[in-house]
């Protein structure tokens, strides 16, 4: 069994993520590809990488998805003092 055989499927994983968010796919796997990259970065076991950037991705596409309702909901975003 090769390495890449335990490798996580990427475009499973950004396809739910895109869907899960209502984001378009490219921008979401451009996200979860930097966030990847980063936290393999100096990373001594990478076998659990993919499921840290999947939560920090999830994170990151929560709080904008909060950003527009905010925006959306008229008057300007809150600004913290």
């Amino acid at each position: 069994m090769s390495a890449h055989d335990n490798q996580p499927d990427q475009k499973r994983i950004v396809a739910y993520l895109a869907a899960e968010s209502q984001m378009p796919t490219q921008d979401v796997a451009e996200l979860y590809e930097h966030e990847r990259a980063e936290l393999a970065t100096g990373a001594h076991v990478s076998k659990f990488v993919h499921i840290f950037a999947i939560r920090k991705v999830q994170g990151i596409l929560h709080e904008r998805a909060i950003g527009k309702q905010t925006l959306s909901a008229g008057g300007a975003p809150l600004l913290a003092v």
